[in-house]
């Protein structure tokens, strides 16, 4: 059987370009991200030149920083919580340049009671309760991802690029990566220990 390719050009361009967007959509869908990673880093206690849990770009040698991340579905935007972490077996690793990686973890939710108490002087006492009891569960909003570093006192000073990736099971990953870092914006200063 011969086909006219003249008579018949026009069927041929529509079947070229329908398997052209058919192989493009796929490709898009097979590439998209699974995972959508919100981030930030805060100051944490150990060491603390400065009020702890606060968002900052600034860390001393001796002191903790504490990376934090809050992952969603890509395809629904749902935010993922403890059960579906497990269920997924997601995995979130901070990268440091110039350091080991760092694995995250992200804690099962509390039970009402379990919460630890809060330092002298912050907070109220719970409804009915006194002074230094413990919080009725984990405060509002510290259901995420954790990646404490301790940064070495002697640790050389300057700018470090820092990212987060996350893997599941099956595979899938996803990177964050903080607003400027493509164009050399400095996001983690290590500055020498404050004597």
């Amino acid at each position: 059987m011969v086909i006219n390719v003249t008579k018949n050009g026009s069927l041929w361009r529509q079947v070229a370009v329908t398997l052209v967007l058919a192989v493009a959509g796929t490709m898009a869908a097979a590439q998209a991200p699974a995972y959508f990673i919100k981030a930030d880093k805060v100051r944490g206690a150990q060491g603390a030149m400065g009020p702890a849990c606060v968002p900052n770009a600034v860390f001393f040698g001796g002191e903790m920083v504490v990376f934090r991340m809050v992952v969603y579905d890509a395809a629904t935007g749902q935010e993922l919580k403890f059960d579906d972490i497990q269920e997924r077996g997601i995995t979130a690793t901070v990268m440091i340049d110039g350091v080991e990686p760092i694995q995250m973890f992200y804690p099962p939710p509390m039970e009402a009671g379990e919460g630890a108490p809060p330092a002298a002087g912050e907070g109220a006492p719970p409804a009915g309760g006194e002074e230094g009891a413990p919080p009725e569960g984990p405060p509002p909003g510290a259901d995420f991802f954790r990646g404490p570093w301790a940064i070495p006192a002697d640790f050389p000073p300057g700018m470090y690029g820092w990212s987060i990736q996350v893997t599941d099971a099956q595979g899938n990953t996803a990177t964050f990566e903080p607003i400027g870092v493509e164009a050399g914006l400095p996001n983690l200063i290590v500055q020498p220990p404050a004597n």
